[in-house]
């Protein structure tokens, strides 16, 4: 993955990159208070209203897709390129998908309602195959 890069008229503090480092580890969404432990784990001092706030303007700016996860009330976060994915009604596996179905349909989307598309976030919910096992 290329560098993320913190967007111009924002400073580049060692908390973004911090908090852009955990995302990019990450091999799923994650919550805020996720982040603020994989941060505290490593020495680093920040709060969790400080997480949020940038976690806002790093999803405005496009670099962090945030989402909502079926019977969960807080969002989880993620790099863009891990922003479709499989989740297990069960025991909340999560697994990314990694050929975008969506870009079948974007154009025609696009042609019938006329939006400017500029992301999308596809989440689709199961039961996993250890969890039809059991």
């Amino acid at each position: 993955m290329a560098e993320l890069k913190i967007p111009e008229g924002y400073r580049k503090t060692k908390q973004r990159e911090a908090i852009l480092k955990v995302l990019e580890k990450a091999e799923y969404p994650i919550s805020a208070e996720h982040i603020f432990m994989e941060l505290k784990k490593k020495g680093i001092n920040i709060s969790l209203s400080t997480i949020y706030r940038n976690l806002e303007m790093l999803t405005k700016e496009g670099l962090v897709v945030k989402s909502y996860m079926i019977n969960e009330d807080k969002a989880r976060y993620a790099l863009p390129d891990k922003k479709n994915y499989l989740v297990c009604e069960k025991c909340g596996k999560i697994v990314i998908i990694d050929n975008c179905p969506f870009d079948k349909f974007k154009e025609e989307l696009i042609e019938v309602h006329g939006f400017d598309i500029t992301g999308h976030s596809i989440e689709v919910y199961g039961i996993c195959p250890e969890c039809q096992k059991k």
